[in-house]
């Protein structure tokens, strides 16, 4: 079972300091993973939820890389139509590089109509311009000649270098919950990243999963389900939250999204529900360590 965490970029535990302490306590207490999150621009009805400080996803990414050694690096998720696609792959392969082939790549259409708006990008395309900008990256990624002929983008005589270190590429790991979100990760990724599905969520998911990855060959043994959760130690479990409770309580969500086919986590421990508004960088700390401590070893 592998255990990723949300590094603190944003919201309100957001500073340089958060990100190290958190990376490095991360990578000795032995989690597999930490994970940047991206926005570039949101309405101002969402900056309760997001915070209003958000330092940007590529540099933090370029720190990691620096200052830890042993732990994955991912995003969780890059918005595919908010970021050019032939910039981003040179970004993303840059990343790996510095890593030594550390990085996963987590990508997804979006949700927020206004923040496209903003940045000038159709809506309505996102889905088209997302699986355009995933196949852009394998491209480049993986072609000595690259060309493409898209609708929104196209290219041919040259090439991109250095490329990843990871061959292929870098694991792809598609985010969302729909029917096309489905389809996207078992055509064009990896793995399949859901955020705060249920265990029958999951469940519901794998027949269509299955016969998406029949007509493509592919083996679901070998294809990732990687879920973001919320986690928070209480003296009570939560109806609403798997791992928001006790350690018990937690160990049994783990257990049930196990069950239903889910192979790790993305732990968010100061964002993303109503019960971590008021988290701290101290608080989360402890979570970490209380995680590593009382449930991780169970699945390892």
């Amino acid at each position: 079972m592998h255990f990723g965490l949300a590094v603190p970029h944003f919201r309100q535990v957001a500073s340089v300091e958060a990100i190290r302490r958190v990376a490095h306590e991360a990578e000795a207490m032995g989690y597999d993973s930490v994970w940047v999150t991206d926005h570039i621009l949101l309405p101002r009805q969402y900056h309760e939820r997001f915070g209003v400080d958000m330092l940007e996803m590529v540099p933090v990414l370029g720190y990691l890389c620096a200052i830890t050694r042993r732990i994955r690096i991912g995003t969780s998720v890059i918005i595919l139509a908010h970021r050019n696609p032939i910039f981003m792959a040179r970004a993303l392969a840059t990343v790996d590089v510095l890593s030594g082939g550390r990085l996963i790549v987590g990508a997804a259409a979006g949700w927020c109509k206004e923040e496209f708006e903003f940045l000038g990008v159709p809506f309505e395309q996102r889905g088209e311009i997302s699986d355009e900008a995933l196949r852009i990256y394998k491209v480049l990624w993986t072609e000595d000649d690259p060309h493409f002929e898209g609708k929104f983008w196209r290219f041919n005589n040259t090439r991109l270098e250095p490329k990843p270190i990871q061959k292929p590429h870098p694991p792809i790991w598609v985010g969302g919950n729909s029917r096309r979100a489905l389809r996207r990760a078992v055509e064009l990724g990896d793995g399949w990243h859901p955020t705060r599905p249920t265990p029958q969520d999951i469940q519901n998911a794998r027949p269509l999963l299955q016969r998406l990855a029949e007509q493509r060959g592919r083996r679901l043994d070998t294809f990732p389900i990687f879920v973001r959760q919320a986690l928070r130690f209480t003296d009570a479990p939560s109806e609403r939250h798997p791992l928001i409770g006790t350690v018990d309580s937690i160990r049994k969500g783990i257990d049930a999204f196990q069950q239903a086919g889910a192979t790790g986590f993305m732990l968010d421990t100061f964002y993303g529900v109503p019960e971590l508004a008021d988290q701290t960088l101290d608080g989360v700390l402890k979570t970490m360590e209380r995680f590593a401590r009382e449930v991780m070893p169970y699945y390892r």
